[in-house]
């Protein structure tokens, strides 16, 4: 298992997160734009130098594990992961898909204090800020040289892989997002910039010979390529994954103390009672036996919420403030490789993708194509193991928009806290973007 974060903290290294914390914390105006103000206790001209340039890269890393953190519940919440355990309007508007463009999900951000930036969770604004720290810092070390900075290209390939990262959780949750006060962009668009963001990274990582890196972007730039659909896309994205060597994974480095690294599904179940796996993730069956598959295990934690009717349940692997959450894996790499194979028509070769990812997991045991099965009966069985790999780790959303999959309760059916549920399969570009943007401001949505 690999991570970013082990690194010593020093007082000096304290003060300069904290200017790096309240730049990432800034407006969209300031955030986006490379010719930013900090009004906090150093100038741009101080921070932005190349001394600093490991301190930009893990601010951005930070920055990053933050917003995914909370894009894991607040996404899983959105769609059919996580329900209320809360009663709370705002928590049922997120639960019912009927969002305001006001809310929460565009306006919460890191630097909210703990609990209120986990309750309703923000999807926009962290990952718009772990975007932009990350591209400031990858452009300010292309300006820089191998001689002002030590493991140069090993820095810009982690900026532009948590770059890409960000864009493609953009991509897979918004209905349109904005680049650097750009215009209105459709995910196809956000995940064309993710592409090239993996694509430089992974030149960086191979020159820097970082395996950890370069596997992290390889398994980025198939995700992003697997969003952007077609056939050639799916080739190319298998291509990337079949060079992932099984023992790859990379998770997020959560600290108890630190609150922007805690695990935030145990905050927002466990410690809070905010949120609660939904019932179509308890008691997930290992195929073919009588014990909860261990990819999607549950503990019951014999408590109620505020909610009427709602037990609190906790994802099992989400036990602690200090359990980990997997960013990208070898057997998200395999699951890719045997997508393509069914789509190409070969059936042995998915079967052995599926087993090479259900291997990770001790316990399960191995798939058996039915007879006669055809590549579509394998996708749908591709899809149901992506629904148990990847519980709470942010994939769900996207997954159900990439494949159709049918959000349920259908929009128009009574929600069981009042109103209905609403018809959003998307987070809507928030209104801290349509308005404080001057590319937009103005224009209809």
């Amino acid at each position: 298992m690999s991570t970013y974060m082990k690194r010593p903290i020093t007082p000096r290294r304290i003060a300069l997160v904290l200017s790096a914390l309240a730049v990432g914390a800034s407006a969209c105006s300031e955030i986006t734009s490379l010719k930013q103000e900090n009004p906090g206790l150093l100038s741009v001209e101080t921070l932005y130098v190349p001394a600093n340039a490991p301190l930009l890269v893990n601010g951005a890393i930070g920055d990053f594990e933050c917003a995914y953190n909370r894009y894991v519940v607040g996404s899983g919440l959105f769609a059919d992961e996580f329900t209320v355990g809360i009663s709370q309007t705002g928590n049922f508007d997120y639960d019912a898909r009927r969002l305001n463009t006001n809310g929460t999900y565009g306006t919460n951000n890191c630097g909210s204090p703990t609990p209120s930036s986990v309750q309703q969770p923000g999807i926009y604004t962290p990952l718009s800020t772990a975007r932009a720290t990350a591209d400031t810092a990858a452009v300010k070390l292309e300006g820089w040289t191998d001689a002002q900075v030590a493991n140069r290209q090993k820095l810009i390939g982690q900026a532009y892989t948590y770059a890409g990262y960000s864009l493609t959780l953009l991509g897979e949750s918004m209905c349109s997002a904005a680049i650097n006060l750009g215009p209105e962009i459709q995910p196809p668009a956000l995940f064309t910039e993710a592409v090239t963001r993996f694509t430089k990274a992974i030149a960086a990582a191979t020159t820097a010979n970082d395996a950890t890196t370069l596997n992290l972007a390889r398994v980025g730039r198939a995700r992003a390529l697997l969003n952007l659909g077609g056939a050639a896309n799916l080739a190319a994205a298998a291509a990337d994954a079949a060079l992932v060597p099984a023992s790859f994974v990379v998770n997020t480095s959560p600290d108890a103390v630190n609150t922007r690294r805690q695990n935030t599904v145990f905050v927002t179940i466990s410690q809070s009672a905010f949120t609660t796996v939904d019932p179509s993730f308890r008691n997930v069956l290992v195929p073919g036996g009588t014990t909860q598959d261990p990819r999607v295990a549950v503990t019951d934690l014999n408590r109620n919420g505020t909610a009427t009717g709602s037990r609190l349940f906790l994802p099992t692997k989400d036990n602690s403030l200090t359990a980990p959450i997997r960013v990208a894996s070898y057997a998200e790499a395999q699951l890719i490789v045997a997508e393509n194979a069914a789509a190409t028509g070969d059936i042995n070769g998915a079967v052995t993708a599926i087993n090479n990812a259900r291997a990770r997991t001790p316990g399960l045991p191995p798939y058996v194509a039915p007879v006669g099965a055809t590549g579509a009966d394998i996708k749908t069985q591709i899809i149901e193991e992506r629904r148990r790999e990847f519980f709470a780790e942010g994939h769900r959303l996207g997954d159900m928009r990439r494949y159709g999959i049918v959000f349920t309760p259908a929009a128009g059916t009574p929600y069981q806290y009042g109103g209905v549920y609403g018809s959003q399969t998307c987070f809507p570009l928030p209104d801290v973007e349509r308005i404080n943007n001057p590319t937009i401001a103005g224009k209809t949505p």
